[in-house]
């Protein structure tokens, strides 16, 4: 568990297991581990589920060789099945002088004006080490810490839901069950990719999870550790039953000294893909959610040859994937631009999942000089809430079209005072010189902008997802810009970094020209 002290309110995420019990009292004592070696300390957590007054009544308690100490309060936000709580914890440190088995002296917390005191939770105290009696054989000894129980250890991969629509973001993400590890250790093996057939893959940011410390699985009750380094938001493109997460992960126990760390192969998540129900309104394009469909920015009137633009936006519960623009050929307008944003948050139902922002730049080149009326937008989503299609509407406001802008009158030229114009070949040739200048600066300074993302693509080496992620975090780029680099480092394993960077818009390439100087000048 980590300290929460001061540090920032931390999302908990809590699946519910297979026989993974809940605790439904108001305050709670939980001791892990239960189990240690001489020397270290267990750790003590008094959790109340709720906002009434919590405190401690006792600081420093020391009975029959056992030592409790208080290191600190915090709260936590639980989302238990997806569904919001809160919490509040008081943190202690037990250790004792010997070894042997005690039980926790009793230690009270005031809670709502009441006492609560905790119940005599038994654990073990071991050696912190024993060492060969040969010293001259045996250089380097192993600790003698007690062997593994029954079961090797297993790496699973879970998902929220195991039957959901084609199109239906969930989340996925990775659990060790183990025994006999005092601290296990476990990474996904660099060498190994992970096997999501037919799943749109990203990883969540700033998301954890955290499930029942110890569970029941085939009948032996072990240990768990969630995988937090990589949390998954998959979005399902095929209807069928797949098997999904099969990869490799090395385990082992970073306690023991001279340990032997395993691979491990995951057992995969068993997950059963929907087909949407038939009878589709012939503007759905695959939106799942719950979504809003606005318009800004549009004018109040236009000159005749001029181009209006609008913006369109639809945003809610769910995932972009689907979310696509109204299909030119059947309208007035054409789609200029696009940008697509979606977050892992906590939503207006109280409950967490994904939330998509989409918004289409639209643009009308305008002709007649009459009222311009454009036809009605409309956009299609399957609603998991009612179980059926929705359908929104979005009605354009009477467009006034004005006469063409006249020109302002040059001035006129004053021949008396005026000295002789110069020649028209004169003037052509300073033209064309001009323009052929101008255009080789402008493609010598975008050689040289092309060159610097280069540089700074190569710079990254290999770094990759989370690793890449980690790396420009540490270097104090925004999440945003996180998200363009990666992004763009994606689309740079496809294609050569500079025709990456040249297909950019100008606001893009500036935006990137930006990122490179910064990331050269912390270097």
């Amino acid at each position: 568990m980590k300290s929460f002290g001061n540090k920032k309110l931390t999302l908990l995420f809590l699946f519910l297991l297979p026989l993974a019990a809940i605790n439904s009292s108001e305050v709670e004592f939980h001791l892990f581990p239960n189990e240690f070696s001489l020397g270290e300390h267990a750790k003590l957590e008094v959790r109340a589920h709720g906002d009434k007054i919590f405190r401690t009544i006792q600081t420093n308690i020391k009975q029959n060789g056992v030592r409790i100490r208080f290191s600190g309060s915090g709260t936590e936000t639980q989302i238990i099945n997806f569904k919001v709580s809160k919490s509040q914890i008081l943190n202690f440190y037990v250790d004792t002088e010997s070894e042997g088995t005690f039980h926790l002296p009793e230690i009270s917390v005031e809670y709502g004006n009441k006492i609560y005191k905790s119940p005599p939770i038994q654990f073990k105290v071991s050696k912190k080490s024993r060492n060969s009696q040969n010293q001259f054989f045996n250089p380097f000894p192993f600790e003698d810490f007690e062997t593994p129980t029954e079961g090797s250890p297993e790496v699973v991969f879970h998902t929220n839901k195991s039957i959901f629509y084609k199109g239906e973001p969930i989340v996925g993400y990775f659990v060790l069950y183990y025994n006999g590890y005092r601290q296990p250790f476990l990474e996904r093996d660099p060498n190994q990719s992970i096997s999501f057939p037919y799943f749109l893959s990203e990883t969540l940011r700033q998301v954890s999870v955290q499930i029942e410390p110890e569970v029941q699985r085939n009948n032996t009750l072990k240990k768990t550790l969630v995988y937090d380094k990589e949390i998954y938001g998959l979005t399902p493109i095929k209807s069928g039953r797949f098997k999904i997460g099969k990869t490799k992960f090395i385990s082992g126990d970073s306690l023991r000294f001279n340990s032997l760390q395993e691979t491990v192969d995951t057992t995969p998540a068993t997950v059963t893909v929907l087909n949407l129900p038939t009878s589709q309104p012939e503007t759905f394009t695959g939106a799942i959610g719950n979504f809003q469909l606005n318009l800004t920015n549009f004018p109040k009137e236009v000159h005749r040859g001029e181009t209006v633009y609008f913006e369109i936006t639809i945003e809610g519960e769910g995932g972009h994937e689907g979310i696509k623009p109204s299909d030119d050929s059947k309208t007035k307008y054409q789609l200029i631009s696009q940008t697509r944003n979606k977050t892992f948050r906590k939503l207006e139902s109280g409950e967490y999942g994904f939330y998509s922002v989409v918004r289409f730049l639209y643009g009308h080149q305008v002709a007649d000089e009459e009222k311009l009326q454009l036809g009605p937008y409309q956009f299609t989503y399957f609603s998991l809430k009612d179980s059926q299609y929705k359908t929104l509407s979005l009605q354009f406001p009477n467009l006034p079209i004005l006469s063409e802008k006249k020109k302002e009158p040059k001035e006129k030229l004053d021949h008396t005072t005026n000295s002789k114009a110069p020649s028209i070949f004169i003037l052509v040739f300073l033209a064309v010189f001009g323009t052929l200048s101008y255009l080789g600066y402008r493609k010598y300074r975008l050689n040289l902008q092309a060159n610097e993302f280069v540089d700074m693509v190569q710079n990254f080496g290999k770094k990759r997802n989370v690793f890449l992620v980690d790396y420009l975090e540490k270097k104090g780029i925004t999440e945003e810009n996180i998200q363009l680099l990666s992004n763009l480092i994606e689309r740079g394993d496809k294609e050569t970094p500079k025709k990456t960077f040249l297909s950019l818009s100008k606001f893009e390439k500036t935006k990137v020209l930006k990122l490179t100087k910064q990331l050269k000048t912390k270097e």
